[in-house]
């Protein structure tokens, strides 16, 4: 709970928000400081995507979060994450049903549904001081 009391603590930081309801603190302990997405702070803070979006990247500029990108294969399963999309393989491997069993299949990263996340910056000085 206390990686994810000071991710609540560095959106605060950058959006003041009140303290947390009951229904926020929940929200926040399901949560994952290594991976989050905009819809999490979206969700959590009540927030227009539009407002979530703005908190976290100023939360990237200022060094507090860190943003990833992630390529999903067509089921929705993710096959790689990187710090950049220049980061990402060429080629993943997903799988699919097919004749009752899994096949697995290479597929250009290219083609394929890619999704931003973040996390929390363990290197901030905030998330330092409250270490």
């Amino acid at each position: 709970m206390q990686l994810l009391t000071k991710l609540f603590q560095v959106i605060s930081q950058v959006a003041p928000v009140p303290g947390l309801s009951e229904k926020e603190a929940k929200l926040l302990s399901a949560l994952n400081p290594e991976k989050f997405y905009i819809e999490n702070v979206r969700s959590i803070m009540d927030i227009s995507y539009a407002n979530a979006f703005q908190i976290c990247e100023t939360a990237v500029r200022q060094g507090l979060f860190l943003r990833g990108v992630e390529v999903k294969c067509p089921d929705g399963a993710v096959a790689a994450s990187a710090n950049s999309e220049a980061e990402l393989p060429e080629i993943v491997r997903c799988w699919h049903l097919e004749g009752g069993h899994y096949e697995a299949e290479e597929l250009p990263t290219r083609d394929l549904q890619k999704s931003t996340f973040y996390r929390l910056n363990a290197n901030s000085e905030p998330y330092r001081k409250s270490a």
